[in-house]
């Protein structure tokens, strides 16, 4: 992929897109669980609100990204959040910024999805490793908004 050249139909042929044109540059150093936390963040901050899928689906995978990056993810997280990305697009919303928010997650997930299984993983190690009573093993299965 670093020898990609940056035009729509190398794009294409490699499964990607160019989204909105803007790049973002992150060296191998990059917190990649963190980077999407910060765009879903974007997007759950910009969403005008006017179509249920966009309002509530943003919402959800930043919070979802939100606990994987406070040391609250879960193992599964990696396929709840590209659950929600996929129920987003589909003629789903009004516009096209519901597709947009999903795009970076399905892609995020798609390519780097050992990084999010591992921080879920390691947080949910990390909970039953300090003898979680039942009050904190009921809050941890409740919603999975909390």
């Amino acid at each position: 992929m670093l020898d990609l050249p940056y035009d729509f139909d190398s794009l294409i042929a490699a499964g990607s897109m160019s989204g909105s044109g803007a790049i973002i540059v992150l060296d191998d150093s990059a917190d990649i669980v963190q980077a999407l936390s910060n765009i879903a963040e974007f997007y759950a901050h910009e969403s005008c609100g006017q179509c249920t899928p966009c309002r509530e689906g943003s919402l959800w995978m930043a919070k979802a990204l939100h606990r994987l990056t406070h040391g609250e993810g879960r193992k599964n997280d990696a396929d709840y959040l590209v659950r929600i990305a996929d129920n987003i697009p589909g003629g789903r919303t009004i516009c096209a910024f519901g597709e947009a928010c999903s795009w970076p997650v399905q892609s995020f997930v798609a390519k780097f999805k050992e990084e999010f299984v591992a921080r879920g993983a390691a947080d949910e190690e990390s909970r039953a490793g300090q003898g979680a009573g039942p009050t904190a093993a009921m809050k941890i299965a409740a919603s999975p908004l909390d």
